[in-house]
């Protein structure tokens, strides 16, 4: 079975959807499987590609293809299925293709899009896109129903792939390396509460800075450490921070490496993830595997990636978010059986899983035929 697979963006500056196609990329190539897959990237990007070992597979042929050729690439190639990684399909194999779409936040905010038209003109293209292809490969139950009520797909043609978990979020007890990182980020304080998400209003963390700042008086050991892209167009961590005056208690040292967020999740007090709406929400899960207790927001797809091993809150509710925070932090029985609970919750959650599944998909469609 050869497919072709939508590498590019694995390449450069990864965001949630470059990671996801990294690790399930990475996952496929530790089955024992007879899948060929072709990799395709923009001209110019094999240069670019991570010299690690896994991606010298020799089931996997890397491929540079500009977007006007990606339409004949399917029949060059000879591929029997393409999938298309980031919500377009550039190219068909002999029996179709599918496409991944993670979620539909733009479709449900299109106040906050960035094309220069608005989001209608890419809604009326991913819908269509997602009505081509043989089967839509969506992360959770959420936004497959998004899917089915805005595309208006039947959800027999929508499979639901859950996201794993890497093996490298994991608790990181190197005391030393955590002290290295606590200097350079200059954390005022021992305990610290962790925000992983950047200023993208979706990530909220607008709500979060109120809520501390609210109960600033009971949270003087604690610094608030916001990580991500410091600056939105819609916003930014330091004008919410001035406007809530809690300078001096909040930092926010921008993008860091997994390394060392791994060292922040290990070490936090707790990690709470606002978002307003996800697709998933993996830096939950991250979190979780780590050992911080997580609260997360009751809506979208928070409340089926977090069971019952995080606090839910309404995330619109700074109060509500403030209380719990309290709540958690001067509960330790809490915190442990958060942690617990969080540890096998994150366990469940593997990208083997997401390689199987998702190889499952393709045998299917390539045994019905076209």
């Amino acid at each position: 079975m050869r497919i072709g697979y939508d590498a590019s963006p694995i390449i450069g500056d990864r965001g949630g959807v470059g990671w996801h196609t990294y690790y399930l990329l990475q996952a496929f190539t530790q089955l024992k499987d007879d899948v060929e897959l072709i990799c395709y990237t923009k001209p110019g990007a094999l240069g670019r590609i991570p010299a690690e070992p896994w991606m010298r597979d020799p089931r996997l042929r890397w491929v540079e293809a500009g977007r006007l050729l990606m339409r004949r690439r399917g029949e060059r190639d000879g591929l029997d299925l393409y999938h298309g990684t980031n919500f377009k399909l550039q190219t068909m194999g002999r029996h179709g293709g599918v496409v991944t779409v993670y979620d539909l936040w733009m479709d449900r905010y299109p106040q906050y899009s960035r094309k220069v038209f608005g989001q209608r003109l890419s809604f009326y293209r991913t819908k269509r896109t997602a009505r081509r292809a043989r089967r839509v490969i969506t992360i959770s139950e959420h936004s497959a129903r998004d899917i089915e009520t805005l595309y208006g797909l039947s959800r027999d043609r929508i499979a639901v792939i859950p996201c794993g978990v890497s093996e490298e979020f994991k608790p990181s007890p190197d005391e030393a390396a955590f002290h290295e990182v606590r200097t350079r980020l200059s954390l005022p304080t021992e305990r610290f509460i962790l925000f992983v998400g950047g200023s993208d209003p979706r990530k909220n963390h607008r709500v979060l800075v109120e809520a501390y700042a609210r109960h600033a008086d009971r949270l003087t050991d604690y610094t608030l450490v916001l990580i991500g892209d410091p600056v939105h167009r819609f916003g930014s961590f330091a004008a919410s921070v001035q406007a809530h005056g809690v300078a001096g208690r909040v930092i926010w040292p921008g993008r860091l490496p997994i390394q060392e967020i791994r060292l922040l999740y290990s070490h936090a007090d707790l990690f709470v993830f606002p978002s307003i709406y996800e697709g998933f929400g993996m830096p939950v899960l991250e979190a979780m595997a780590c050992g911080a207790p997580v609260i997360t927001a009751n809506t979208t797809s928070l409340p089926e990636v977090a069971g019952d091993a995080a606090i839910l809150v309404n995330p619109t509710d700074p109060e509500e978010l403030g209380a719990a925070i309290i709540r958690v932090l001067s509960d330790q029985g809490l915190q442990e059986r958060l942690r617990t609970r969080g540890f096998a919750r994150a366990k469940s959650f593997t990208w083997d899983q997401t390689a199987r599944q998702t190889l499952a998909v393709y045998r299917t469609l390539c045994g019905e035929g076209v």
